[in-house]
């Protein structure tokens, strides 16, 4: 799972700068495309969050234990599943120009975005293709072909900036974009989502699995998994008005400022700073949780609390052991990585993208403890508890979104994303001391004292790694090949500091990670 989702990562960080080409990382087109392209990723994950992940994975597993498998009742769970995304993406699409507007795009630059609306919001139904797909698949057991499509999609949208960028200028005004401009990049996009869900239909058949349409849905047991996929929709309904907020926001300010003729950080930046902290989770948190779901939601069918509480501190101490330090990486590197990965940004289009992804990079691990929240809710059934914690990371964003209306402009973004660090931290906080009293207990004084431990062997290798990276950047100045040259020798020098320091603290976990990892490439050798 971990090596398909980082060859997805990969390509989507080479998508990321080649979409800078395309659209720039600060204006109006930048904003009119990634608001479009964004919408739906916020529609689908109120789907993927509040019915297909909240509901399918309990109930198949809880079908596939009954005697006769559960084919009727599985067939009956998909075919709503099927027919609901089917209503919302067709919905959306016609509604695109009144969700555009909502979102404070002015000028050519909201009449761009409801272009692109139109051409990116049936992104939906293919998102939620892919989900049910993989959720079966999860369920079986099947992981790494759910990772490894996006890869495709990945494949097609590069290769359609490609084509942009070889028959069109780049980052070009709102005015100045044509209709054939606008169907080559968001039709791309579009058609990159479709491969991604037709690239699972073979594994989906390696299952053994053969769906068929059924209708009616009384008499199923389905009341349960319906009210936890109501409180699932509220919770996430709350979530994605704090996200509506954060867009609204961020686009209003660097309107306001682009009044004034000066450029700041708005959406895009934020954007694209939530699309790099996203792949170390996505390769280390996504893939550990994806593994534990399905066991959980088998240990709360049957009522086994020993294997919960084993499901859980494991999803605690392995993303912490690998996470902690990612994080302090992260910060130490972030300018010239931003740099590497964007070479199109501007100093001042850099500077805004590492603040913002290094007070994001602070969370990684208390944004993964959230993440085993959902999780171990959605598996024990209790939607209720998805609600609070949802209303605790909303809070904290819209107190942070009040606060980047206050702030000088060029700090709003930055407000933004340290809200979000915030909000993780305290709803994680708050959900080991509810688990540890479900499961009889958590070893939290063990996860704490292996926190504590990594933070001390981090942090200094940190602090080497971003005076190093500091040093090259004043001694060779701002460019593409010096930004690489810290980048790497940053990271050499992190390395080598982290593994000294991991022998003198002598954490255990480390070194059977390390262990494992040399056995597997021993193995395979």
């Amino acid at each position: 799972m971990a090596s398909g989702s980082m060859a997805s990562r990969v390509l989507g960080i080479v998508r990321n700068a080649l979409l800078v080409a395309c659209v720039g990382a600060v204006g109006g087109t930048s904003d009119a495309f990634q608001t479009a392209n964004t919408l739906p990723n916020t529609i689908f994950i109120l789907l993927s969050g509040g019915v297909l992940s909240a509901v399918l994975i309990p109930e198949i597993t809880r079908a596939m234990a009954r005697a006769d498998g559960g084919q009727e009742i599985i067939d009956r769970l998909l075919t709503a599943a099927l027919g609901l995304v089917t209503i919302v993406a067709l919905v959306c699409t016609l509604g695109a120009a009144p969700l555009i507007t909502l979102f404070q795009l002015q000028g050519p630059a909201r009449d761009l975005g409801i272009f692109f609306a139109y051409l990116c919001l049936p992104q939906i139904l293919f998102y939620g293709v892919s989900a049910i797909l993989g959720q079966v698949l999860n369920a079986y057991d099947r992981f790494a072909a759910v990772m490894w499509t996006p890869v495709l999609a990945n494949v097609v949208q590069i290769a359609g900036m490609g084509i942009f960028l070889s028959q069109y200028v780049g980052a070009e005004p709102a005015e100045r974009w044509t209709p054939p401009m606008v169907w080559l990049l968001a039709g791309t996009a579009t058609l990159g989502v479709a491969v991604q869900a037709l690239g699972l239909l073979p594994a989906f058949r390696g299952t053994g699995f053969r769906f068929r349409l059924r209708w009616g849905w009384r008499g199923y047991g389905f009341r349960r998994p319906f009210q936890v996929a109501l409180w699932t929709i509220a919770a996430l309904l709350i979530g994605q008005a704090g996200g509506v907020v954060v867009t609204m926001v961020a686009n209003a300010v660097a309107a306001e400022a682009r009044r004034h003729g000066v450029e700041v950080a708005g959406y895009m930046v934020y954007t694209l700073a939530f699309q790099i902290f996203m792949v170390p989770h996505g390769i280390i948190t996504t893939s550990i949780l994806t593994a534990l779901y399905p066991r959980m939601a088998r240990s709360a069918h049957a009522a086994n609390v020993d294997a919960l509480r084993s499901d859980v501190t494991r999803g605690l101490t392995l993303p912490a052991t690998i996470m902690v330090p990612i994080s302090a990486a992260a910060v130490a590197l972030a300018a010239p990585g931003v740099k590497v990965l964007t070479p199109s940004l501007e100093p001042l289009g850099v500077a805004s993208l590492a603040w913002a992804f290094s007070l994001m990079a602070l969370g990684l691990f208390p944004y993964g403890v959230v993440a085993l929240q959902q999780r171990y809710a959605l598996a024990r059934g209790d939607g209720r508890m998805n609600f609070r914690f949802q209303l605790v990371i909303t809070g904290v964003q819209l107190a942070s979104c009040v606060a980047a209306l206050l702030v000088p402009a060029p700090w709003a973004v930055a407000t933004i994303c340290l809200g979000q660090t915030l909000g993780n931290t305290m709803a994680a906080a708050v959900f080991l001391i509810v688990a540890q009293r479900q499961v009889g207990g958590l070893p939290l004084r063990a996860v704490g004292g292996l926190v504590l431990r990594l933070l001390a062997v981090s942090v200094p290798a940190g602090l080497a790694s971003w005076f190093v990276v500091t040093w090259i950047d004043r001694a060779l100045g701002f460019g593409w090949t010096t930004a690489l040259i810290a980048l790497a020798a940053g990271a050499t020098v992190f390395g080598v500091v982290l593994l000294v320091a991991t022998r003198l603290v002598r954490i255990a976990e480390i070194d059977a990670l390390l262990a494992r990892g040399v056995g597997l490439i021993r193995r395979r050798s």
